[in-house]
């Protein structure tokens, strides 16, 4: 491209708008009166003399002289004049058509009319229409390719992985922005392969080699809006040898509701590579567990407890109690379920205070008169707690301990306590006191059986959930932006991963078939290695690993030693004994623990602990009670 080019784009594209205007209005007279000579020319031309090309321009002269004039009359009339050229396409097109055929035809009727001699011929006035048609189009096409020079020719070039209806949408709607270059289509589908489609040729998967090489491909939109989890794995391997960045387009309900358009792409989420098909919730334990009743969720505004409320307001409860010691917490959860809460003429209330507190929260469930109880309040971060060991306990066991006390006096129908894997021959504080809490619940459990009353007393234990507070994802998204390096903190440790809302599903439905001190276990799918992790949110962002293979990579991945108390691995399960429940993916554990007596001595001696600030006792009792084992780096369990 010529500097005089980018010289006359840069004027064009600095006119004022009545003068570009202008301009267009004088070019396209022009181009109907050379249409019309032209066509005259054509016509005459076999008779071999320049007296028939006279005569010929003679008999067509109204034409001549008024054809141009009718001609942007029109031109305006359909709305030619009203499109921005830069961002033009099809309707354009269709309009210059519309324009060029009520020309020919007003043309023709008047020299019907009043061509009383039939010197006229109908074959100039049909290439009339037919030159018009192409001068225009032609004329616009420079003029749009001149505004989008704009003096700029940087872009990104990019493929759509998807040839379908979001597709063809896609690249509709990327086809005036010059932020993007699209190379062509991929697709999985044979019986696309070799179509043509906004003019991009369809290519199978297996052209990606070529594609990327040939055409320098750094972006590749997902247009598969209805895709599942495992097939979105499949293609994103078949991508990630490539370094490209995978944005993805909506999904289909989105687009069908009008909450987002094709061209709102964003970053593939973490959670749909790691994860898996979501299970259809099965409506009856849902309704079975919280339908019509008063449900009350500690820590509601945290992670978990947050997309639990949202997931309880939509089905059909009575009221939903929100507690959180968190101010701001409890805010934003209020502001995000107001809506939802109006939509399903739900009532809400917001609680603010600790489950410490025993006369608030003996207070909450008598004036709210409350069914079931989800306990979400926790403290759950394992460095944290390892420092602050008095808190992490008070919390997360003491803290239980009330909430659980005050849900028994007043009778409610069931309690679900949310633990953790790291509870499971834990090597931390937050493992062994969130253990306690697990025996405390399990123990009063049993004496509630032993008696039959009621409630139903359960424990649901799952791993990480992908994107909480804390979790490892978060981290390397803000250290990706930042340019790394991204810390991992051993290169064998691997973690168990859900997303937060199939977590809060399973826990729900759990809820239902509690029966009384049952631990159930969620399916968490295979563990993921962290530093695989790591590798691939690097590549998902269209960067590459910077180590000894590839020394001038983009990010670093850095080892920085297991934390105190951090285990390589994490496992569900403490007596290797589980059997499957109504739900496929909610197992059903029966573990040992101790008797009441054991109990009942170690939660006096804990809270004498706790009030006395001792941290030695509370780690002796962590140790004999909560199971805590050495804080051995590389502990397997």
């Amino acid at each position: 491209m010529t500097t005089a080019t980018l010289r006359l784009a840069r004027d064009v594209s600095t006119l004022p708008r009545p003068l570009k205007f202008g301009i267009l209005v004088l070019l396209d007279l022009l181009t109907f009166l050379l249409a019309i000579i032209a066509s005259v020319a054509l016509r005459y031309s076999d008779a071999g003399d320049d007296l028939s090309f006279s005569r010929g321009l003679d008999v067509h002269l109204p034409v001549i002289v008024f054809g141009p004039i009718l001609g942007v009359i029109l031109l305006a009339s359909v709305g030619c004049y009203s499109e921005v050229l830069r961002y033009s396409g099809s309707r354009l097109v269709g309009r210059l058509a519309l324009a060029t055929v009520l020309l020919v035809a007003a043309t023709t009727t008047t020299s019907f009319l009043l061509d009383r001699e039939g010197g006229q011929s109908r074959s100039v006035l049909i290439m009339f229409g037919a030159l018009s048609f192409l001068g225009l189009w032609s004329l616009r096409t420079c003029a749009k390719y001149l505004l989008n020079l704009d003096g700029r020719t940087a872009s990104v070039n990019a493929l759509i992985y998807g040839a379908g209806v979001a597709g063809a949408g896609l690249a509709s709607a990327l086809s005036s922005d010059r932020s993007w270059r699209l190379v062509g289509f991929v697709d999985d589908n044979r019986n696309n392969h070799g179509r043509t489609i906004s003019g991009l040729r369809v290519y199978p998967s297996s052209d990606l080699p070529e594609l990327t090489t040939k055409h320098g491909v750094q972006t590749v939109f997902l247009a598969l809006p209805s895709i599942g989890k495992k097939p979105l794995q499949e293609i994103y391997n078949r991508l990630e040898p490539f370094g490209v960045k995978v944005l993805s387009v909506p999904t289909l309900e989105e687009l069908i509701a009008g909450q987002a358009k094709f061209r709102d792409f964003r970053q593939v989420e973490t959670e749909n590579i790691l994860g898996r098909d979501a299970v259809d919730a099965d409506e009856r334990l849902v309704l079975g567990a919280i339908g019509g009743r008063v449900v009350l969720v500690t820590g509601g505004g945290g992670s978990i407890g947050s997309e639990l409320c949202r997931q309880i307001v939509a089905a059909e409860p009575r009221r939903v109690i929100v507690f959180d010691h968190s101010e701001f917490n409890l805010y934003q959860i209020g502001q995000d379920l107001q809506p939802l809460a109006e939509s399903a003429e739900v009532e809400v209330e917001l609680v603010l205070g600790s489950v410490l507190d025993t006369s608030l929260l003996r207070d909450t469930f008598r004036r709210c008169d409350v069914d079931v109880v989800f306990h979400a309040a926790a403290y759950k971060h394992v460095p944290l707690v390892e420092g602050n060991v008095v808190a992490g306990v008070e919390t997360n066991a003491i803290g239980t301990l009330r909430t659980l006390d005050a849900a028994i006096e007043h009778q409610v129908e069931r309690f679900v306590m949310i633990s953790t894997d790291k509870a499971v021959r834990p090597t931390n504080a937050m493992g062994a006191s969130k253990r306690i809490a697990e025996v405390i619940v399990q123990d009063r459990a049993a004496r509630i059986k032993t008696r039959g009353e009621t409630p139903s007393l359960g424990i649901v234990r799952f791993g990480n959930v992908i994107g909480s507070s804390g979790s490892v994802v978060p981290l390397f998204k803000r250290q990706i932006a930042e340019g790394g390096p991204l810390t991992v903190t051993h290169s064998e440790v691997t973690r168990f991963f859900m997303s937060i809302p199939e977590a809060s599903s399973l826990v729900i439905q759990a809820a239902a078939m509690t029966r009384g001190g049952d631990v159930f276990l969620l399916d968490m799918g295979p563990p993921v290695r962290i530093l695989d992790l790591a590798r691939t949110m690097i590549e998902m962002n269209g960067f590459t690993v910077k180590d000894d293979e590839n020394p001038n990579g983009d990010l670093e991945i850095k080892v920085v030693g297991l934390r105190p108390g951090e285990k390589i691995h994490e496992e569900l399960l403490i007596d290797d004994d589980a059997s499957p429940s109504d739900h496929p993916r909610i197992r059903r554990a029966v573990e040992h623990h101790p008797n009441h007596d054991d109990v009942a001595s170690m939660v006096v001696r804990l809270e004498a602990a706790v009030a006395e600030r001792d941290v030695d006792v509370i780690r002796t009792i962590l140790e004999t009670h909560g199971d805590l084992g050495p804080e051995i780096p590389g502990n397997t369990a």
